[in-house]
């Protein structure tokens, strides 16, 4: 077998999440085929983890450096760090150990990624039981794990705690983006966690890339655990290839430069009272990010408010005589035919701002009109309505002539036919009249039968329509010799029953009366 074809082989098992069986029939293998050389490429790709997954530099990344809300309160920011559960197959006597808040055996995977999209540090195989801060303590300790760089640090949330290498938000603070939505920052620590979320939603964007473009990581595996582990990070290496060798793809967007050496703080096991003073000491540096984040965030604001009223300080104030004049130009060019879409021709604006502009010596700009009641509707529904009718060749029966009888027909006017019709029939009158005369007669009575003919069926319409209850009501509480409570529970139950209604509508009220007597004995 190539190694091209145990490559195909390998990327469709892991992409389409499919089973040994399925591979081996679509690629003409057998099964222990198709298994042997799937561990062969994954053995392959694993090899490749430190090759592609890397740690990050000690430069600031360019999606900080490059975003004035990030720079410079994050520039020692290399990146985020959060964990994902993904499904796990284990024997039955350990799958305790593997549940957790999600449904069913997980593994729990810490993942540290760069504002790029790429992994720089990966830990899987944890149980799913265990908690967050618990698997990243186990990477931090690690002969060969996470390692951050001195005076760097890594976004992570409210779980792992504010720890060296870690900064996360301020705890019973609004966090999470669609809690401003409605609502700006009011304080320094929902600014900073508003943008502290801002940077962290990377690390969720990247798990949700990696699961969807490797359907096996969202399935119940089929290997054995340790298997199920390689795996994973074998994906994660494959994801780091393809943001490196294909900038034009859609998801990722471009990316960075590679990485350079890096000075590395090797964590230490360390006792309570230590772990306590590095919590104070990066709950400072956590302070003084969001209070300097503060303090530009109000001076840019005030500033702006500053910039805004002295600009309306300079401008006209729009009047109501002003908002007249606009509409009755406006009306006056939509009329003329100036609106030929949606909006009007430029020398239709045009006009407005000269007119205006002489008659107030201002030069006018528009504003909007919030909550307030809509004054010159009908002046307004024609200037800005979405229609481009204007009804010059509108006209109606009883000999009403049209607001613009001149139409022209193949380069010939209308009235230039009328002429011609005129004269060709002239000679014809005379002997025509009598036959004139009795057309017009069966045309009366064709009329008239159409006529009979609509109206019956639009008294069958409404017939099959729905019942009118205030007819239903009056009908029935108008019924006389039953009392008002027996008639009031007739009416409910026609209304539950439409059919009944319309049959009720539909009779005499002899029969109407009838109806009622029958029906109150046998339900009373």
């Amino acid at each position: 077998m190539s190694i091209k074809e145990q490559v195909v082989i390998f990327l469709h098992t892991i992409g389409h999440n499919v089973r040994f069986r399925v591979a081996a029939g679509r690629f003409h293998r057998s099964v222990e085929t198709i298994h042997r050389y799937f561990r062969v490429v994954l053995k392959g790709v694993f090899c490749l983890y430190k090759h592609v997954v890397r740690l990050p530099d000690n430069e600031t990344q360019p999606d900080i450096r490059n975003n004035r809300r990030f720079y410079p309160y994050f520039k020692d920011c290399i990146g985020a760090i959060d964990g994902t559960h993904i499904r796990a197959s284990v024997p039955i006597e350990i799958q305790g150990r593997f549940r957790g808040r999600k449904d069913g055996t997980t593994q729990n995977v810490l993942a540290a990624i760069t504002f790029d999209l790429k992994f720089c540090y990966v830990l899987a195989g944890w149980e799913g039981s265990a908690h967050d801060s618990r698997v990243l303590d186990d990477a931090l300790h690690r002969s060969r794990g996470l390692k951050i760089s001195e005076g760097k640090y890594y976004l992570g949330d409210a779980g792992y705690g504010n720890k060296i290498g870690i900064l996360s938000p301020y705890r019973k603070v609004r966090y999470h983006l669609q809690e401003f939505s409605d609502h700006p920052p009011e304080n320094a620590q929902e600014l900073f966690n508003l943008r502290h979320s801002s940077l962290r939603t990377t690390i969720e964007r990247g798990f949700g890339v990696l699961k969807k473009r490797f359907r096996v990581l969202g399935a119940e595996p089929f290997w054995s655990f340790e298997t199920q582990v390689e795996v994973v990070l074998a994906c994660c290496v494959l994801h780091n290839h393809i943001v490196g060798v294909d900038p034009d793809d859609p998801i990722m967007g471009d990316t960075t430069s590679e990485v350079d050496s890096q000075r590395i703080v090797h964590q230490t096991h360390q006792t309570r009272r230590e772990a306590q003073e590095e919590s104070r000491e990066w709950n400072d540096k956590r302070d003084e990010i969001s209070e300097a984040m503060w303090i530009d965030y109000v001076t840019n604001r005030t500033m702006a408010k500053n910039k805004e009223k002295e600009g309306k300080g300079s401008q006209f104030r729009w009047s109501t005589p002003m908002h007249v004049m606009l509409l009755d130009i406006l009306e006056d060019e939509a009329l003329k035919g100036n609106k030929p879409s949606n909006t009007f021709k430029p020398q239709s604006f045009a006009r407005v701002a000269k007119e205006i502009s002489e008659k107030f010596e201002a030069h006018p700009t528009h504003e909007q009109y919030l909550n307030k009641k809509i004054e010159f509707y009908d002046q307004m529904a024609i200037v800005v309505g979405k229609d481009m009718a204007t009804g010059s060749y509108a006209f109606s029966w009883g000999g009403e002539t049209p607001h613009n009888p001149v139409v022209e027909l193949d380069g010939e006017s209308n009235s230039t036919v009328k002429e011609k019709i005129t004269d060709s029939s002239s000679s014809h009158s005379k002997g025509m009249s009598h036959r004139k005369r009795s057309r017009d007669v069966n045309e009366e009575s064709n009329y008239s039968e159409i006529a009979s003919q609509l109206k019956e069926i639009v008294i069958a319409f409404k017939n099959q329509g729905p019942v009118d209850a205030n007819e239903l009501y009056e009908a029935v509480m108008t019924t006389e010799g039953f009392a008002e409570e027996m008639l009031a529970s007739a009416f409910d139950y026609m209304i539950q029953e439409e059919k009944v209604g319309r049959a009720f509508m539909a009779k005499a009220p002899k029969l109407r009366k009838l109806w009622l007597e029958n029906y109150f004995t046998k339900n009373m």
